[in-house]
């Protein structure tokens, strides 16, 4: 399928540029307020402190991946399309979590200025360059979500062990990471190429989450009184894992969705 090539060199130019500006300047300007900020939330002062870095280091590699990306679409290599996407999977990661901790100490969630334009980025790249339809769009957006959202729990079960020490969050922390890892190879792939090995690797990060997931969900909601956002990456997941294991659905995604 021909790409377009000039405009997907264009937008990995901007992507790149949003990367490593966009994530120098609000980093350098928020960290020291974040990390010194008082929440309600227990553990939100230690993902400011520790977690912020690191999404801001996901952000950054983005944007070195999309210039990489942009030399490559303007001198019309295959893998340019590739880098792009995996760019911009990384860069909706590093531009969305860290938000959470920052409204739950009171603080503007400054990183959202970068993860709406991403997510156009996102939809822009997907169907002008590599002319993919509205339902892989769409499907791909899906599998971000479940690849945030898995992050997500994995983190927050990290900032729970070091501040409340509950065994469960020791017993399911490394495998919301080893589902995020999962998710986050299906969601490039599927948007590539659909195959049937990404199906089972999606089956398997799905279900996994769905095993660690719901009980953390129940747990954390019984002590919080409310809708606990650990409810987010199994429920996005049992979706996902409805669509991969009807025979039917999986074929259109993987032979007839172009």
């Amino acid at each position: 399928m021909k790409q377009n090539r000039v405009l997907g060199g264009v937008l990995a130019i901007i992507g790149g540029l949003m990367g490593i500006i966009g994530h120098s300047v609000i980093f350098l300007k928020w960290y020291v307020t974040g990390m010194n900020a008082e929440s309600a939330e227990p553990g939100c002062e230690i993902l400011l402190k520790f977690i912020h870095p690191a999404m801001s280091d996901f952000g950054m590699i983005a944007g070195v991946i999309f210039l990489i990306s942009a030399y490559g679409f303007f001198t019309k290599k295959k893998w340019a399309f590739l880098l792009s996407m995996i760019a911009i999977v990384l860069a909706l990661q590093g531009a969305w979590f860290i938000n959470v901790p920052f409204m739950a100490a009171n603080l503007p969630p400054v990183y959202f200025i970068l993860f709406w334009p991403y997510l156009v980025l996102y939809f822009l790249l997907v169907l002008l360059v590599g002319k993919r339809t509205w339902g892989r769009a769409l499907l791909g957006l899906l599998l971000g979500m479940a690849w945030v959202f898995c992050l997500m729990n994995g983190i927050a079960s990290l900032s729970r062990i070091i501040t409340i020490g509950m065994p469960f969050f020791v017993f399911v922390q490394r495998l919301h990471w080893a589902a995020m890892l999962g998710w986050g190879i299906v969601t490039v792939g599927v948007i590539m190429q659909p195959k049937e090995w990404m199906r089972v690797l999606g089956l398997t990060a799905g279900v996994l989450e769905i095993v660690v997931g719901y009980p953390l969900a129940v747990i954390t909601a019984q002590q919080l009184g409310r809708f606990s956002l650990f409810s987010l990456a199994p429920i996005s997941s049992t979706i996902l894992v409805v669509l991969f294991v009807i025979p039917k659905l999986w074929q259109k995604i993987e032979g007839k969705s172009e």
